[in-house]
């Protein structure tokens, strides 16, 4: 029998063929060339918990940096809220050496630190990382922020948001790219996670408190979803789906709110700004609820956007069309109908008015 040739530099047995391409890998750089718009040459904070989904981004994208000319840096934030927190910044510091990429691990040592600041509970956390990513990115000259949310965590964010009520921006879940933070495995399911660590025997770690039925999150996903999955088996999959087309609406409604706003404008005033009623209500109350929403935005600009209840009384303020009505907002803002003009913003105060005394939010006076 002939014997095989072997190539050579390559000793019998220790040869391992190639990785498969599998569906994540696919995904994930149809979504760096797409819609997280990633260019060549670019450097990327990969946030890495250990845990699979993150674990399986950092994998796909090491695999993936020679061919887009990428360059990583793997970060990773030990809350040192639980026990095995430390043992999971040493396997992400591992991996990042196994795979020769620059690794920067912090641990929050005061988590009292969080009351100080008016941070709680697990949104709380969540800003400490999101400022811990930034400061990296910042010290490594990144272009952009990697995290690890899959198609399931965005299902599930659709789920939450269903059930607590949002506008069309909120039922779009998350963006793939939004600023410096991109998401290049949202339309990656769980399980082809799943298959893709089993394929490159890659074993992640697990963070039990993900099993906490007291969060919400935790209530969706290991409750609501399985429920769902027997309806559909890939319904992870279709709700994600739903919400990128929801996206895809809410960013067109976005530019011609943007657009409505600008022809509606009647020029800035003290404390805020001035549209024209009547081009206002040409428009479809869908575009003109956004078009709210962004004036808002210039007029109390880092802070949280108006309720249902506010954006429902300026309606009804711009339909009445009574001069001198006004509608309180939060944060001292008002919204007040003068000559064909809605006003937004901080009124000034006129002499010999009393202060300290207001409708209640959303309350329309004549």
């Amino acid at each position: 029998m002939k014997t095989p040739r072997r190539r050579p530099g390559v000793r019998r047995g220790t040869h391992r063929a190639k990785p498969r391409p599998l569906a994540l890998y696919h995904e994930l750089r149809r979504a760096l060339l797409g819609p997280c718009r990633v260019a060549p040459g670019a450097t990327l904070v990969v946030a890495c918990s250990g845990g699979p989904d993150s674990l399986a981004l950092l994998a796909g994208l090491a695999e993936l940096a020679r061919r887009l000319r990428l360059h990583l840096v793997v970060a990773h934030l030990d809350h040192g809220g639980r026990a095995g927190s430390a043992a999971d910044a040493r396997s992400v510091a591992r991996r990042a050496a196994a795979l020769a990429l620059p690794c920067v691990t912090e641990r929050l040592r005061d988590r009292s630190a969080l009351g100080g600041r008016g941070l709680s509970g697990e949104a709380g956390l969540r800003r400490l990382r999101r400022e811990f990513l930034r400061r990296v990115a910042r010290a490594h000259g990144a272009d952009a922020i990697a995290l690890g949310h899959t198609a399931d965590d965005q299902a599930e964010t659709l789920l939450l948001r269903l059930v607590r009520g949002t506008g069309l921006r909120g039922l779009a879940g998350m963006r793939p790219r939004r600023g410096p933070w991109i998401r290049p495995l949202l339309a990656v399911s769980r399980a082809q996670v799943v298959e893709f660590l089993r394929d490159r025997r890659l074993r992640a770690r697990r963070d039990p408190t993900n099993a906490d039925l007291r969060w919400s999150r935790n209530r969706i996903r290991h409750r609501v979803l399985p429920e769902l999955t027997r309806l559909n088996p890939r319904a992870g999959e279709a709700l994600a789906g739903a919400a990128a087309r929801l996206g895809a609406l809410a960013s067109l409604t976005e530019r011609q709110a943007r657009r409505a706003l600008a022809k509606a404008s009647a020029g800035p005033a003290p404390g805020g700004i001035r549209l024209v009623r009547a081009t206002l209500l040409r428009y479809h109350p869908a575009i003109r609820e956004i078009v709210i929403r962004q004036a808002w935005e210039t007029v109390a600009p880092r802070t949280q956007g108006l309720t249902r209840k506010h954006l429902q009384a300026v309606e009804t303020l711009l339909h009445r069309g009574i001069g001198g009505a006004a509608v309180h907002l939060p944060l001292d803002r008002r919204a007040r109908l003068e000559r064909g003009l809605l006003f937004l913003g901080r009124p000034e105060p006129r002499a010999g008015s009393r202060t300290g005394v207001r409708p209640a939010a959303g309350k329309a006076d004549a």
